[in-house]
């Protein structure tokens, strides 16, 4: 495929240039690519046109902050560092902890970039996904005119949420500009269990007792062990690891730990409690990516999450290669990198993987791929995106959904 061409990058400074930004292009039929920190997934655009290549960077102010109430309202190009430090002097902050690719930090990614890719991690078990999380939106369309949707307030919507189409889409419905969401009171302290199964029937009954206990866990992760004994937290290696997280006081977290412990189905099951420091690292590691030849995730039943890391990882072991495992066991999503092989095992890998997902009736997205494996990049069942596209960028000016990263 030729290569598009591309004029000079602009970086917009206030809301209303960024919208000038993309009605001048849209006006000459050109292209407009947005940038932030680079991580959003490859969007692929028209050879035969030009491209406008957008940066936000420059628009990553906190246009208000109402402690009180509980929210704020923050432009799209601010870092999740720039915006927890803000939030954190009012000891508040947003429970977002999102997935790192290849050794990258997450917490530099812009607040557009994350929700644009849907971008979440474990604590979306307990405090809610995106669209929880946002209240209201501005943003701009296919023809530069600036949009707002929802408001600063839980009951803001009468009919079609319209913010919520940017979730997931990559900048490829429109660019996102200022995003107003809740906070939350930052968590006095976070302790988690560790627990090292003997294999995926007793980890499933430990995940399915932890959900249905008077528990209220932060986060319930699974992970898969031939990955984890790379860790730097030099805990024991077990064929599959379960890690449930509280965020509260001291004493309420711990008596959470005293009721996990106690439940039968933990009976004779190696389990070891990190507090603070220790918890909040291992979850770091949870969502920190390694560098591989593929990166994929896997949407499933939580029934199933146990049995598809220990098949992920048997497949890997049959095509001479590693594969790390990660999985948020209660919303049934998989994270996997094939760390460890060569080309060919990245392909006998990926065709068991596509197996298991078409026997188990789940989703499989592949992320990211080396070049070398001749492995595209896809993101499944795309007719509804191409409809939605259809109706709100028909000229194609933000360019097409290539693959998704969440």
């Amino acid at each position: 495929m030729p290569e598009v061409s591309t004029t000079r990058l602009l970086r917009p400074t206030v809301v209303e240039e960024f919208a000038a930004a993309v009605r001048t292009a849209a006006a000459d039929n050109i292209q407009v690519q947005l940038t932030g920190s680079a991580s959003l997934p490859r969007v692929q655009f028209d050879p035969q046109r030009s491209v406008q290549p957008i940066s936000t960077l420059r628009c990553n102010k906190v246009i208000e902050h109402a402690v009180s109430d509980m929210t704020v309202i923050a432009q799209a190009g601010i870092s999740l560092e720039a915006l927890q430090q803000q939030l954190a002097w009012h000891n508040q902050w947003l429970p977002v902890d999102p997935p790192a690719l290849a050794g990258r930090s997450p917490v530099q990614r812009t607040l557009g970039g994350l929700i644009a890719t849907n971008s979440l991690g474990p604590l979306r078990y307990k405090c809610g996904d995106w669209r929880f999380l946002m209240l209201g939106m501005r943003w701009i369309d296919a023809t530069g005119t600036l949009i707002k949707g929802g408001g600063r307030t839980v009951k803001n919507v009468a009919g079609y949420n319209t913010p919520r189409l940017m979730i997931g889409a990559a900048g490829t419905l429109g660019a996102i500009a200022e995003v107003t969401l809740r906070t939350f009171a930052r968590p006095a302290d976070e302790q988690c269990l560790v627990m090292f199964c003997s294999g995926p029937e007793q980890a499933q009954e430990i995940i399915a007792a932890t959900m249905a206990a008077p528990l209220e866990p932060a986060y319930i992760q699974a992970i898969g062990g031939q990955g984890f004994a790379d860790n730097l937290l030099q805990l024991p290696v077990s064929p599959l690891i379960l890690v449930v997280g509280f965020l509260d006081r001291p004493h309420l977290c711990a008596g959470q730990i005293a009721t996990l412990r106690a439940l039968p189905q933990l009976a004779g099951v190696e389990a070891l409690a990190q507090t603070a420091a220790q918890a909040g690292r291992l979850r770091l590691w949870m969502t920190s990516g390694p560098p591989g030849l593929l990166h994929f995730r896997l949407h499933a039943l939580p029934s199933q999450v146990a049995g598809l890391i220990t098949a992920l990882q048997a497949a890997a072991k049959v095509a001479h290669a590693r594969c790390q495992v990660v999985a948020e066991a209660g919303q049934g999503v998989l994270r996997g990198t094939l760390i460890r092989g060569d080309h060919a095992a990245a392909g006998v890998f990926w065709q068991s993987a596509q197996d298991l997902a078409t026997q188990h009736a789940a989703e499989l997205v592949l992320l990211a791929a080396d070049p070398a494996t001749g492995i595209a990049p896809h993101h499944g069942d795309a007719r509804l995106y191409q409809r939605l596209k259809g109706a709100v960028d028909p000229a194609n000016i933000f360019g097409n959904l290539a693959t998704t990263i969440r």
